[in-house]
């Protein structure tokens, strides 16, 4: 039995693998509801993978840890989990980033490939390049230094256009798409033969010591750019641009690092981990390269994956992995309707059960109810992938002003993504594979396009969730009856929870997300919520 967790400064969280297989997957932000909350420890989280494995802290046979570099952690984990659960297992320290790669390669499903990983900066470098083999391991070849880091780079601009660090880089993602070209970062950060150089004097010097609070940018980014955009300043197109040029900026130093990456090892397959690669829309320019046969990035790509990479890459060390593939991430805390059922009466919200949920469900959108849907055990990563979700008509262009405005209390300017019926992506999107973890932006088909409006983003693209029917039965059969009703395929998919918090995991978490914000229906397994005073119980039949 080994177990993975993760007691840095952000993103605490746990995993479990038994028997060769990956049993529990939980982050400590569910729990807490604070979104990558700093300086916890993932109580909650190990507790929770210990409840899925049926299993004391005592039948644990390990626990990996990022940090290696690190010398005092081992000790200080174990008088952590001496306190909280009166035991601990050998403690083995694994590199922060080879976990990254272990979470993305032993997930992969590929027997040899490339493995990159790259964040701000973790163990003292910014990111690693490595081969990966099934037999051989995760072969390191070249790291790059901490201040020269894609991850900062980004952070930095993000702190400049006045979001949050290591939380809003999405947003900055997500604004490229309205700028245009006119913006020269390239004194700051260009591409080079092997991979990209920064001009860390544009960083504060003391970077390394900064909170998230904190901006990390410095007088002379000032000089080349101009004034930076305070917190709650209105976005302007001057800001737009800057965000687009960020956003080249990145995708062109990915792209020349990826390349040198395989003049290093000649593989074709890619797996990424690293807070940078969850920028989707570079994910779809490395995608597209003409060497890259097959991409998997981690859906966990940031810090909130490292503890399920250290399980995994303990767990192969000692030839105790069966496989390579991850099956799904649905690996959260289970809750049965019993449960569920205790937390509707002593709310006292109006639900009823349905016998099919997934064509209720499916009507109400069909009629443009936005809808939560809440089914079974909860995701890992940071995005909802149809068990934990917002879900809405995607043909409506107005649902999407609609849900950021009354659900989500979010930004205008933010896209939703599709869920759509794996067997006919192809079809919308200008795809050839499954895209099972929203990990990659993908161009919309023209005639899709106004079929499609509240998921197509400004630039023609969207984040995609094929949704298969062998993985997500349910989900998928809810988009099946959607069709059947529209004709079209997909549903707006959005994670259940309002700005600024994490998805919901428990069934109060997703009542309480239901009564304060503009929902119209709640499905919570076989039952649904409706808002008003609870009339006397009742059972649907078929065709109610």
């Amino acid at each position: 039995m080994y177990g993975g967790v993760h007691l840095g400064q952000h993103d605490p969280a746990a995993a479990l693998i038994c028997d060769g297989k990956l049993v529990a997957v939980c982050e400590e932000e569910r729990f807490v509801r604070i979104k990558s909350p700093r300086g916890y420890l993932p109580i909650n989280s190990i507790q929770a993978c210990l409840r899925e494995g049926g299993l004391q802290m005592t039948e644990i046979d390990l626990i990996a840890h990022p940090g290696d570099t690190y010398q005092d952690m081992p000790e200080r984990i174990k008088l952590y989990l001496k306190h909280y659960f009166g035991h601990a297992p050998p403690i083995r320290m694994v590199n922060h980033q080879v976990a990254h790669m272990a979470s993305a390669f032993y997930c992969s499903g590929f027997e040899q490939a490339m493995c990159l990983s790259y964040d701000a900066y973790g163990d003292r470098v910014s990111a690693a390049l490595a081969r990966g083999g099934l037999s051989s391991g995760i072969e390191v070849l070249e790291t790059r230094e901490r201040h020269n880091s894609l991850g900062v780079f980004y952070a930095a601009m993000t702190s400049f256009l006045g979001f949050q660090v290591s939380e809003d880089e999405y947003k900055v993602m997500g604004l490229a798409a309205f700028g245009r070209e006119g913006v020269d970062l390239s004194p700051f950060i260009r591409p080079a033969d092997d991979g990209y150089w920064i001009d860390s004097s544009y960083l504060r010097p003391d970077f390394l010591d900064c909170t998230m609070f904190e901006p990390l940018y410095s007088e002379p980014l000032i000089d080349l750019l101009g004034p930076p955009r305070r917190s709650e300043e209105p976005i302007t197109q001057r800001h737009k641009d800057i965000a687009f040029a960020a956003q080249r900026s990145l995708e062109q130093s990915a792209t020349a690092l990826i390349e040198y990456l395989y003049t290093r090892t000649g593989l074709d397959c890619l797996c990424v981990a690293g807070g940078v690669g969850l920028n989707c829309s570079a994910n779809l320019v490395i995608r597209r390269l003409p060497f890259v046969r097959q991409l998997f990035v981690q859906p966990a790509a940031s810090d909130r994956g490292l503890a399920l990479g250290c399980a995994l890459q303990e767990a192969h060390e000692r030839g105790a992995l069966s496989g390579n593939s991850l099956d799904n991430v649905f690996k959260g805390p289970t809750y049965k309707a019993d449960r569920i059922r205790d937390c509707l009466d002593l709310t006292g919200l109006n639900y009823v059960e349905v016998h099919d949920p997934e064509l209720k469900a499916a009507q109400m959108l069909a009629e443009g109810k936005i809808i939560g849907w809440y089914r079974g055990r909860s995701e890992f990563g940071p995005r909802a992938l149809g068990n934990r979700s917002i879900l809405a008509d995607p043909r409506n262009a107005r649902m999407k002003d609609e849900i950021n405005t009354r659900v989500k209390f979010r930004e205008e300017f933010r896209p939703f993504a599709p869920s759509v019926l794996e067997e006919r992506a192809s079809e919308l999107f200008d795809m050839n594979e499954p895209s099972p973890y929203m990990t990659v932006a993908y161009p919309v088909g023209v005639s899709w396009r106004s079929r499609l409006q509240a998921v197509v983003h400004v630039n023609h693209t969207a984040r995609v969730q094929t949704v298969s029917a062998s993985v997500s039965p349910g989900y998928h059969k809810l988009i099946l009856e959607f069709c059947r009703l529209t004709g079209v395929p997909a549903v707006l998919n959005t994670s259940f929870n309002v700005r600024g918090q994490p998805i919901v995991e428990t069934p109060l978490d997703a009542i309480s997300t239901f009564a304060a914000t503009g929902l119209d229906i709640l499905f919570m397994e076989n039952f649904m919520l409706t808002k008003g005073r609870a009339p006397k119980r009742q059972f649907l039949d078929e065709e109610a």
